[in-house]
């Protein structure tokens, strides 16, 4: 994978015209030299973004160019160009900002796109390209970047923390683990691996040990779940010690991009998901102070749909961990059922 820091690149390329009488109508750089060529622009006019992505000697058909997802602020096209540096009469994929889109979020959007053009998985270059802009189209109609809320960033942070010390304890294996977590896209369950879920629950109040159930199926034992593990992180805020959000997701990215380059991509297209973006969770220093892990087996404390009511649905509830006991067991054996 070739690493490309687009927002640098752009703002040397935008150093590079600013308060000068440039020529040029573009300002155009090379950003990888390894089949799919990509170049970075700058419109010397407005100082808007484009990237250049070389489709070879033949263009694309119209459908095709038609069916890329858009949205407002963007623009896509195709141009023929005689020479752009050491290629001649080449086709190139243009995607271009608009006065709409704000270049933060623009740059987060060819940033993603170029991580995965640089990290070709074996699909086509245009499968590669639809895939990225149609999860970014999904995400602006979901309301784009925005905070989480308190409860939401203990959620993702318990949910890291797990990562992080499967990392740790599993030292020489892929961290396949991303690919088992159904956090972010809202599964049933946190994790799932084989026929094994695990939940992850954070406590905050330090003189309860009550952790929130959302539904009457979160708990539910299946053929295809037929073990569900709740790993509790008892999780104390602080001024001096402990990791921001912020830090958590680049502790674990590194360490997920040193194993896999694939697998990191995903864990980024998780938090896209998500709707996070980094720079907000740098403030606040949470630790966990402790982790309890229970068995939600079918004598656990909890409500089922065949427990309700008829006519009732969608109930969430709290359990009181004090009266389960008899369900703990040692955190570190539930490292074996994880593949």
């Amino acid at each position: 994978m070739v690493i490309v820091n687009l927002k640098a690149e752009f703002e040397e390329m935008t150093k590079a015209i600013e308060g000068k009488d440039y020529n040029e109508f573009y300002k155009i750089n090379v950003l990888t030299f390894e089949e799919p060529i990509i170049f970075g622009g700058i419109d010397a006019s407005n100082f808007s973004r484009q990237l250049y992505i070389d489709i070879g000697l033949s263009d694309w058909e119209p459908q095709h160019l038609k069916a890329l997802p858009k949205w407002r602020g963007l623009s896509i096209k195709t141009e023929y160009k005689e020479k752009l540096f050491s290629l001649q009469n080449h086709y190139y994929l243009i995607i271009s900002q608009e006065e709409e889109q704000s270049t933060d979020i623009f740059d987060a959007v060819l940033q993603n796109l170029v991580d995965h053009l640089t990290s070709p998985n074996g699909d086509s270059l245009f499968s590669m390209i639809y895939t990225v802009l149609d999860r970014w189209r999904n995400f602006f109609l979901k309301g784009g970047f925005r905070k989480l809320s308190d409860e939401q960033q203990r959620g993702l942070f318990g949910e890291l923390f797990f990562i992080d010390e499967w990392l740790e304890k599993n030292p020489g294996k892929p961290p396949l683990l991303i690919e088992q977590w159904e956090g972010p896209t809202k599964g049933r369950i946190d994790f799932k691996s084989s026929n094994c879920g695990f939940e992850i629950k954070t406590v905050s109040e330090k003189l309860t040990k009550t952790i929130k159930i959302s539904n009457e199926d979160q708990l539910k034992l299946t053929t295809g779940i037929s073990t569900i593990y709740l790993y509790v992180c008892f999780l104390e805020q602080s001024k001096t010690h402990g990791m921001s959000l912020e830090g958590l997701v680049l502790k674990v990215r590194k360490e997920i991009a040193r194993r896999s380059e694939r697998i990191a991509l995903i864990f980024n297209d998780m938090l896209i998901d998500l709707g996070f973006r980094e720079e907000e969770y740098g403030s606040t220093l949470l630790f966990v102070e402790k982790v309890e892990v229970y068995e939600a087996e079918k004598d656990f404390p909890r409500l089922l749909k065949e427990d309700l009511p008829k006519g009732i649905s969608h109930v969430s509830y709290n359990i009181d961990l004090t009266h389960c006991l008899d369900f703990e067991k040692d955190k570190d054996t539930i490292y074996k059922f994880i593949n």
